[in-house]
């Protein structure tokens, strides 16, 4: 049975949950097969290869999987494959001391901090269902198609710059009804909140989930995208693709953006987020982490993001081809008749507050070209 998170996993959950992972690795691999040119499959089949490494690892640090290894070290008479797996069983055994030392950590900070919070509440109720779901929203700011494939965020967040933290872990969040703690929290500079907040905008703190809370994240995306007529327009990544990212939320959680690598995916706000008009500091929080480029239709969102300082490097015709799922072209015939351009942005810092020039940025012959154009990109 496995131990409350972060504790040890246990060998059944683990080793069902590494079969689906399996699974969708051969599926990804065949649909690749059929489509080796499809950038979307193929970032498909980079998420699916990276969460089976995570999962094999989990697995791997099993009692049952720890006694595979053994199995697999005795059985083999080739040297390598025996230092490798070896390797393996010495990696697993750390992560399974990390998780329950990491266990331990948790209930003396539990009991230090909040041992007596139930007893005053009088009540063994469920923390978080005193928060009845979310209000439905309609979008307010999104990006749309997605980057290249393969690209992995998933750091040590050990090092994570923390600028509030004050030597405690991070403050528990109420979203959806749930109570998380986030991995890291993320402030900008006070000159830079107080850009912010002399325009009328808000610049707050950011909260970095963790991994094992990328459904909250995917959540809020598709909220926003229920019953809007935009909603083709704004890719939701799958669960397993958000765990691989850096995924930065408001307190609320009702408004957040993504780091794919260095590519800024999944910009959101609802209206009813409690702080108004943030996408912009959050879009100048996460260049601050490394954002430097993104993509998007050209339709509202380039001069969202001109103003953030992103310059137009590339752009890509429309093809009805590789039209969204549930694309209306009377619904987008505002920009260019419903077949609007796909433009790559890169971040220049001393672009901040610039516009957007319509029609700007080279054509490309692919999406991949112009990914490469945006990376390459170096302000002047």
């Amino acid at each position: 049975m496995c131990k409350p998170k972060p504790g040890p996993r246990c060998t059944p959950h683990m080793r069902a949950r590494l079969e689906q992972v399996t699974a969708r690795v051969a599926t990804a691999r065949a649909r690749l097969a059929e489509y080796p040119t499809h950038t979307r499959v193929q970032r498909r089949l980079a998420a699916a290869e990276a969460d089976y490494a995570q999962t094999l690892a989990l697995y791997d640090s099993t009692p049952g999987g720890q006694d595979d290894l053994r199995a697999a070290i005795e059985a083999t008479t080739d040297p390598h494959d025996r230092h490798a797996l070896t390797a393996r069983l010495r990696d697993a055994e750390k992560l399974r001391a990390e998780q329950v030392d990491a266990l331990r950590r948790a209930r003396a900070e539990h009991t230090d901090e909040e041992g007596t919070d139930d007893e005053q509440r009088g009540t063994d109720e469920p923390r978080g269902t005193d928060d009845a779901g979310a209000s439905r929203s309609v979008l307010e700011a999104v990006r749309v198609e997605p980057g290249t494939a393969g690209s992995r965020a998933q750091e040590d967040r050990a090092a994570l710059h923390r600028p509030e933290d004050r030597g405690g872990r991070s403050p528990r969040l109420l979203i959806d009804g749930r109570q998380i703690t986030p991995a890291a929290e993320h402030t900008l500079t006070d000159i830079e909140r107080e850009r912010f907040t002399s325009a009328g905008m808000s610049a707050p703190t950011l909260y970095e989930l963790d991994p094992a809370d990328s459904g909250i994240y995917r959540a809020q995306m598709v909220t926003l995208t229920d019953k809007n007529p935009y909603a083709a327009s704004v890719y939701v990544y799958d669960e397993d693709e958000y765990r691989t990212m850096r995924l930065l939320v408001t307190d609320d959680g009702k408004a957040g953006v993504a780091l794919k690598g260095d590519e800024i995916v999944s910009v959101f706000a609802h209206k009813d987020c409690a702080h108004p008009k943030s996408v912009q500091s959050m879009l100048s929080q996460a260049t601050a982490l490394g954002g430097r480029r993104l993509d998007c239709f050209d339709t509202v969102l380039p001069d969202l993001y001109a103003d953030a300082g992103f310059v137009p490097v590339a752009r890509l015709r429309w093809n009805d081809d590789y039209a969204p799922d549930g694309w209306d072209y009377e619904t987008f015939r505002a920009y260019n008749g419903g077949r609007p351009d796909v433009v790559f942005m890169a971040y220049d810092p001393a672009r901040v507050g610039g516009d957007y020039t319509p029609g700007a940025g080279e054509y490309v012959e692919d999406y991949d070209d112009g990914i490469a154009r945006a990376q390459r990109y170096r302000p002047s």
